[in-house]
């Protein structure tokens, strides 16, 4: 078997697309571009995937790749007024999580392009603009939403029950919902209860606080102005997080259902966000939740619930373990980072040798691919080789620090 630098080299290249005209679905993009994987599913741009993608890109070197994939993302925010979930027209009717401002800022930290910088940051100002004003609910604190029609909403509902339970009988409500969960890239999880629409979640409202400190730094390096008033909108936001979602019992910060007025009660990997965004106050809660989420093989995506979703037990995804490397790494606990980087990486080289292929999500309790499933399992690069190949390069051995 080849190693798998070998492996992921030649894979990189087998990810890489170029279709600059619409081809029915597909919308075309003016550069090449990423997709999770080389053959069969998910062959498109995904908008968060693709930001956990470019971190291993940058960390191997693949810079204008990286670069050309945040530029794809630029033409179709200036396009839509956002960034679709992903380059199909199916999927004009929602976003996902926005990263497109922290994918800008490490291409930019990568090669110095103050042009490049200087051309993307009105763009994100609109992207901002579409999170403000088409998610913003009267918490003060964002949600994510669907923006499809009635007839859509109920063939999503209609498709998606199969998978998911609804509390909803109106298949036009239950629908939106879903695909307001499609949105949140948690596609599905016991998280929301099947209501994705009625919370703030705490991973988006960490990132558009990222947003905010970033447009602060972004007018400053520009020279526009001193960033003050980015400052400030950051300064609200966090103490809105923190006044809705942050609970004083366990120390850590929760999804807010803005419409029940009450914070879930469920620990999932996005209580990590605020830690990774640098929103939290402290590190303090970060002691309960590995005591709850990390398992044998990597941080658990959610506790243990009675429904077995993807998005939840037993499974460990990439994007979450970066969240929770990084975010522990930010507060202070680099023994903990350390730790579950290496417990990723030896995940990801144990099931290469014993498959020969990197996959989409693993088991966290017994180390294979026997994860919870709404779908086959596909060999997958996307986030797997980006976040692997960064920790790799970040972390080094898998017996380092044990």
């Amino acid at each position: 078997m080849q190693t798998i630098e070998t492996y992921l080299a030649q894979k990189w290249k087998e990810t890489v697309r170029y279709t600059p005209q619409d081809e029915g679905m597909l919308i075309g993009l003016p550069y090449p571009y990423t997709v999770p994987c080389a053959d069969g599913m998910f062959n498109e741009i995904y908008y968060w995937d693709t930001y956990f993608t470019n971190k291993g890109l940058l960390a191997a070197g693949e810079v204008q790749l990286a670069k050309d994939n945040c530029r794809n993302m630029l033409y179709l925010v200036g396009k839509f007024g956002y960034m679709p979930n992903g380059n199909l027209t199916i999927y004009l009717g929602r976003s996902q999580p926005p990263y497109l401002a922290m994918m800008v800022w490490d291409v930019y930290a990568a090669t110095a392009d103050g042009a490049f910088l200087a051309a993307a940051y009105p763009v994100l100002q609109k992207e901002y603009a579409f999170w403000e004003r088409a998610r913003m609910t009267e918490s003060g604190l964002n949600r994510h939403f669907a923006d499809n029609t009635a007839e859509e909403c109920a063939k999503s509902y209609a498709d998606f029950r199969t998978r998911v339970k609804s509390p909803f009988s109106d298949p036009v409500e239950g629908g939106r919902n879903l695909l307001a969960e499609a949105e949140s890239g948690w596609d599905f999880t016991a998280r929301f209860g099947g209501r994705c629409a009625h919370f703030n979640p705490i991973d988006l409202n960490s990132n558009l606080y990222r947003y905010e400190v970033l447009f602060a730094r972004a007018e400053r390096e520009l020279a526009l102005s001193d960033g003050a008033a980015w400052e400030a909108r950051a300064l609200r936001r966090k103490q809105r997080i923190g006044a809705l979602c942050y609970d004083p019992e366990s120390k850590t910060y929760r999804d807010y259902d803005f419409t029940e007025r009450k914070r879930s009660s469920l620990y999932s990997a996005a209580m990590f966000w605020p830690y990774f965004m640098g929103v939290a106050e402290s590190g303090e809660g970060l002691a309960p939740l590995l005591e709850k989420l990390e398992a044998p093989y990597g941080v658990l995506t959610a506790e243990r619930t009675a429904e077995r979703y993807q998005w939840g037990y037993p499974n460990v995804w990439a994007p979450c373990m970066y969240a929770a490397v990084v975010g522990c790494e930010n507060y202070g606990l680099s023994a903990a980072a350390a730790r579950l980087a290496h417990k990723y990486i030896a995940l990801i080289e144990k099931n290469y040798e014993e498959t020969g292929k990197l996959w989409e999500k693993y088991n966290a309790l017994d180390g294979n691919t026997q994860s919870a499933n709404e779908y086959a399992t596909p060999e997958m690069m996307g986030w797997t080789a980006g976040v692997y190949t960064c920790l790799k390069q970040i972390y080094g051995n898998t017996r380092a620090g044990g």
